[in-house]
C-alpha cells in the first residue's frame, strides 16, 4: 500500500517535526486611554492551499504545533488521503492510505506520541494506524451492517482509540474501544435513526459522551457510558419550538475542565450551542441563519475546541460562507473566513495548538480544492456590547 516514496516522504516528516514559538499578545494598559471601549482578542486569518480536491476534511494538531489532516478525494473510485505539515513552514506532504472507497467521512486523532488515527466510513467501518514507522489498516465490527455518515474517534490516556459511527442497514448508533488487539463494540441508541451525526468526547475516567441527532424525531441527543449503561437524554426537540425544524446535524460535543458538555448545533435557521453549567441546561442562539436549503448526508458542519482559557470556538458554515464564532467571556463574536458560492458545503474541521492559533481545513466550493485558513491571535478595539440572553432547559 505504501510506496518507497511515501516512506522517504515520511522520513522528511519526522525530521521536521520542531516547536513553534509563542505568540506574544497585548498589553493591558492601554485600557486606560478608551472607557466606553474595550479591547477583545480576535485572529487574524491566512489561507493555505494543500491538495486540489478533497471531501469530508478533519484536522488536529500535535504538541509541537505539527498539522495531521485527513480527507477524501473522488480520484480512484473514492480515497482516503493523510496529509501533515510542519510547525516550522507551510509545505504540505501528502499521501495515499486507501483506494476504491466509494462515498466516505473522516475523523482524525493523536495518540500521546502524537501519531494520527483515522476513522473512515467507505460502507464499513475502517480505522488507519500510523505507529511511528508505518500505516496500517484495519475493518472494525466485520459483518454488522452498512456503515454511513459521519464517525468520531479519541484516545484515552493509556491510548486505546474509541470510535462512534453510525450503522445505516439498522439505523443504531455504535461505539467500540480498541483493547488487547480486539474492537469491543456496543450499539449506543437503535431503530430511530440516530447517530447520523455524531461527536464523542471522553471524560476524566476515559468514559465516552456522545452529542448526536435523531434524525427520525428531528431532535439533538446526549449520551454518556457510566461504565455499565448507556444513559441518554433529549436536549433540543421539533416539540419544544416546531417552527425551527430538525435540529442536531452538524453537531460538535466537547468537554470542560468540570466535565460538563458543551455542544454546537443547528436547527434549520440558526446555529445553536448548549451547554450543562452544572445544574441546568442552557441553551443560546450564537446566529440567526438563512434557511437551510436541502438536507442532505453532506451538509453544514460545526467543529468547536476550547482555547487555554476555556472559552468556546466554533467553525462552522452556512449560506453566509465560513465563520468563526468564539466566546469572550461575556458574548459571542464572530468572523467571516471565507465567502459562499452558492449551495455548496465547505466540509470543514478545526483544530487549535497550545498557542491558541485555530487550524481550519475545507473544501473551497469554488474550485472543489482542499485548503487550510490560519488563524493567528491579535488585538482589537471594539465596543462593547450586551450578551445574548440564555433560555434554560431542566
Amino acid at each position: 500500500m505504501i510506496g518507497e516514496g511515501d516512506k522517504r516522504m515520511l522520513g522528511k516528516i519526522r525530521k521536521l517535526r520542531v516547536r513553534q514559538g509563542i505568540i506574544p499578545l497585548f498589553v493591558f494598559p492601554f485600557l486606560l486611554l478608551f472607557p466606553l471601549s474595550t479591547w477583545a482578542q480576535t485572529w487574524k486569518w491566512t489561507i493555505e492551499d494543500v491538495d486540489t480536491d478533497a471531501e469530508q476534511t478533519s484536522i488536529v494538531a500535535d504538541h509541537e504545533g505539527n498539522l495531521h489532516l485527513a480527507y477524501a478525494v473522488a480520484a480512484g473510485f473514492g480515497e482516503l488521503r493523510y496529509a501533515f505539515r510542519s510547525a516550522a513552514n507551510s509545505r504540505w506532504y501528502k499521501m495515499t492510505l486507501d483506494h476504491n472507497l466509494g462515498v466516505l467521512s473522516t475523523g482524525i486523532a493523536l495518540d500521546s506520541k502524537g501519531n494520527p488515527s483515522i476513522c473512515y466510513t467507505p460502507r464499513n467501518m475502517k480505522y488507519a494506524h500510523w505507529d511511528g514507522q508505518k500505516w496500517s489498516l484495519q475493518e472494525v465490527d466485520p459483518g454488522s451492517g452498512l456503515i454511513a455518515y459521519y464517525c468520531s474517534i479519541e484516545f484515552t490516556r493509556d491510548d486505546r482509540p474509541q470510535l462512534s459511527w453510525y450503522l445505516e442497514s439498522v439505523f443504531v448508533l455504535r461505539h467500540a474501544i480498541l483493547e488487547d488487539g480486539a474492537w469491543k463494540a456496543r450499539s449506543v441508541e437503535a431503530g430511530t435513526e440516530s447517530g447520523k451525526w455524531n461527536s464523542m468526547a471522553l471524560d476524566r475516567n476515559d468514559l465516552p459522551h456522545l452529542a448526536y441527532n435523531s434524525f427520525k424525531g428531528g431532535e439533538l441527543k446526549y449520551a454518556y457510558f457510566d461504565g455499565k449503561d448507556w444513559i441518554r437524554k433529549v436536549l433540543d426537540s421539533p416539540l419544544d419550538h416546531p417552527n425551527e425544524g430538525l435540529r442536531g446535524l452538524g453537531v460538535s460535543l466537547v468537554l470542560d475542565a468540570k466535565g460538563n458538555p458543551r455542544i454546537s448545533y443547528y436547527d434549520l435557521h440558526s446555529l445553536k450551542y448548549i451547554r450543562f453549567d452544572g445544574t441546568k441546561w442552557v441553551t443560546q442562539v450564537i446566529e440567526q441563519l438563512p434557511p437551510f436549503t436541502e438536507w442532505g448526508w453532506k451538509n453544514f458542519r460545526s467543529t468547536q475546541l476550547l482555547d487555554q482559557n476555556g472559552n468556546p470556538h466554533i467553525c462552522y458554515e452556512s449560506h453566509l460562507g465560513l465563520k468563526h464564532a468564539w466566546l469572550d467571556g461575556t458574548r459571542w463574536r464572530t468572523q467571516l473566513i471565507k465567502g459562499p458560492a452558492g449551495n455548496q458545503v465547505f466540509e470543514s474541521w478545526m483544530a487549535v495548538d497550545h498557542y491558541d492559533n485555530f487550524y481550519i481545513s475545507f473544501k473551497d466550493p469554488s474550485d472543489g480544492s482542499l485548503k487550510v485558513a490560519i488563524g493567528k491571535p491579535a488585538t482589537t478595539q471594539q465596543t462593547v456590547s450586551s450578551e445574548r440572553k440564555d433560555d434554560s432547559k431542566d
